[in-house]
């Protein structure tokens, strides 16, 4: 049964800004077959806009652009997954109704289904780099059903986390802040939306 994909169209940012661009142009040529996606497609739409501004700020090498641009990404990653659960609900295997969202459907049938919410992600590991860079590696337990993995990360006693979403269970997070203790978590996100997340890892940055 075909359903939406997006992990191997949004590996980079020029290919996650066209993907995105397309699926906005599409779902709003075709509103009436998604009727009650009104609200999700507005989303997208804003965030992408956010973001394609972000990437020409970006271009100046500022690093707080930077960081702000690279928000943007996650949010834009955020708004497609949670169109294409919609579009996968409404599409129920259709790939003609996919396509006309500007989705590419999955060639191959999927084996095994998920439903429900994401198991709790097991096995979260923070390893630093080489001393003085202020960077941190997190890699994560592989789960099939995961459409993307989102990482989160804060400095210790502040409230707000900065979220990184990838479609691969590793990343690495640059420009840590210099004998600050963090902590880490991560959830998967997959047929469910809602979030699980993994046991709090927390380090300093040396």
């Amino acid at each position: 049964m075909a359903k939406p994909t997006l992990s191997n169209q949004i590996k980079t940012e020029a290919t996650l800004l066209k993907y995105a661009e397309n699926v906005f142009k599409k779902s709003t040529e075709n509103a009436n077959l998604f009727p009650e996606a009104t609200a999700l497609l507005a989303e997208l739409g804003v965030v992408l806009e956010l973001f394609r501004d972000g990437i020409t700020e970006a271009n100046y090498r500022d690093k707080r652009q930077v960081v702000i641009k690279n928000q943007y990404g996650s949010r834009l990653k955020q708004a497609l997954y949670h169109l294409s659960l919609h579009v996968e609900l409404v599409a129920n295997g259709d790939a003609n109704l996919i396509l006309a969202a500007g989705f590419i459907p999955s060639k191959t049938k999927v084996s095994g289904s998920y439903y429900g919410l994401s198991p709790k992600p097991n096995g979260l590991v923070v390893q630093l780099a080489v001393q003085g860079l202020l960077i941190a590696e997190m890699t994560v337990k592989s789960w099939k059903g995961a459409r993307f993995y989102q990482f989160e990360y804060r400095a210790v006693g502040t409230v707000p986390w900065t979220t990184v979403i990838s479609p691969k269970s590793k990343i690495t997070i640059k420009d840590l802040e210099h004998l600050k203790e963090y902590e880490f978590r991560v959830t998967y996100l997959g047929p469910d939306p809602t979030p699980v997340y993994s046991d709090v890892v927390r380090c300093y940055i040396v």
